[in-house]
């Protein structure tokens, strides 16, 4: 008769990560195969590890007053260790100890004992104000409460917070943990590193950045499709707090395709876009983009967090050109807003017949770019079909068709802004006609104060 595994997915983020570590440490593919044999042999290694230096100053926003902590504890590594003994004979005997007619706050079983923020982040403080009974804390067993304590090891420094991602997909989950695993081989050897850091206290660029970074020092592994909350948090003693960043499954599968090797330099020219400057001129001192990313918001990672278009960070206006890859800015229409493959070479090839009207005749080129409201952008282009008429093209430039489907669909499945789609023009025109519009002195600067003011203000 199989046992019944003692670990399981929860749905706590908390308690969640500390199980994924826990099986990372232990070497197992799944929590079904932990056993209290192979987690006893990692507590001593992971009370070394969090008393070293890097990863003791972490523990003050994770766990306060804990024997981690508190210098008033008299032989502090003993007494902890000896605490999450005690709390893996509790999951070991998890009918054992048990508090009557209460379960554990995170996985349901029988609730063994009551933890405060002490041990577990973010639960109610001491005093009992908000418990029954005047009881201090919140209802855990033994197991929730040993998984907890390998928690931080999943964790990311962002500024003064921590940050836990919660991945929908459990592949996707372990793909993180298995990331965090190894950077621990290098905190138990060099004793100089502690969680990984995001390089700035942004939330949305160190989302970013995270990401970005598992996805390339993973490279050859292949992650599932998932979306990502991240837990904010920090639990320090005056003034816990967490805040939750959300992003969809569409937005993770569009960055994993923008870090492909193939596309990665594109993706950072598209990147670099986004960081707000505090004038038009260049400042000098944030050229490095490590400092922009610490110090400056960056509207591209904003925008995809809420839901909004980054397609006009695929154009330099001002310039007059294409910015990053084709295949990046198509990916990104695909995946994000849900082009499918027939309509974007649809529009494509529209602006292959555009580009050719714009070859003789630039004035429409300005007017297709100040084009800001769905009424405008009609104007121009019923006046680009006069002129293709005019020119005596083999066809028109757009039929029925393409315009009902393809420009200015009506079906609730297509993605219908027509935003998306003079962008995706303008990025075609860019690419054909390049060369030309750059040693053509009359047409080669745009206005770009209502680029900036579209990006940042849509």
């Amino acid at each position: 008769m199989n046992q019944k595994p003692i670990w399981k997915p929860t749905g706590n983020p908390f308690v969640d990560m500390g199980q994924e570590m826990m099986a990372a440490l232990a070497r197992v593919d799944s929590l079904e195969d932990l056993t209290i044999e192979a987690i006893e042999n990692l507590l001593p290694r992971l009370v070394n590890l969090y008393f070293q230096q890097a990863w003791n100053k972490t523990m003050y926003s994770v766990f306060p007053n804990s024997p981690l902590t508190n210098p008033a504890t008299k032989h502090r590594q003993q007494t902890y260790l000896d605490l999450l003994r005690h709390w893996l004979s509790l999951a070991a005997d998890l009918q054992g100890g048990v508090i009557v007619d209460t379960a554990c706050t995170a996985c349901g079983n029988p609730a063994q004992l009551y933890l405060s923020r002490t041990f577990f982040p973010m639960a109610d403080a001491k005093g009992g104000n908000f418990q029954s009974h005047n009881v201090t804390g919140m209802p855990f067993c033994g197991a929730c409460a040993l998984a907890v304590q390998f928690m931080p090891l999943g964790l990311a420094k962002v500024g003064g917070k921590l940050a836990l991602p919660q991945f929908s997909d459990a592949d996707a989950q372990y793909t993180w943990s298995e990331w965090c695993w190894r950077r621990t081989l290098v905190s138990e050897t060099t004793d100089a590193t502690g969680p990984v850091d995001a390089g700035t206290a942004r939330a949305a660029n160190a989302f970013f950045a995270l990401i970005e970074r598992l996805l390339r020092e993973s490279a050859g592994c292949e992650i599932p499709d998932s979306s990502i909350t991240l837990y904010l948090f920090t639990n320090y003693n005056q003034g816990p707090d967490v805040e939750l960043h959300y992003l969809p499954t569409e937005v993770f599968r569009f960055i994993k395709q923008a870090m492909a090797p193939s596309l990665q330099r594109a993706w950072r020219q598209v990147v670099r876009r986004g960081y707000v400057r505090k004038s038009r001129e260049i400042d000098p001192k944030t050229l490095d983009e490590g400092e922009q990313l610490k110090k400056r918001t960056n509207h591209v990672y904003e925008h995809l967090l809420h839901d909004r278009s980054i397609s006009s960070y695929f154009i330099d206006h001002r310039q007059r050109r294409p910015v990053s890859d084709w295949r990046l800015f198509k990916a990104y229409l695909k995946e994000v807003h849900g082009m499918n493959e027939q309509r974007l070479e649809s529009l494509r090839d529209l602006g292959n017949r555009i580009s050719e009207i714009i070859r003789n005749k630039r004035k429409r080129l300005l007017a297709l770019e100040r084009a800001n409201r769905k009424g405008e952008f009609v104007e121009q282009l019923y006046r680009l079909s006069k002129d293709a008429a005019a020119a005596g093209q083999d066809r028109p430039l757009i039929t029925f068709d393409e315009l009902v489907q393809d420009v200015f669909p009506h079906d609730p499945e297509k993605y219908e802004s027509w935003r998306e789609v003079k962008y995706l023009l303008l990025f075609r025109v860019y690419e054909m006609l390049y060369d030309e519009l750059r040693a053509d002195t009359e047409w080669t600067t745009s206005d770009e104060s209502e680029e900036v003011t579209e990006e940042v203000t849509r």
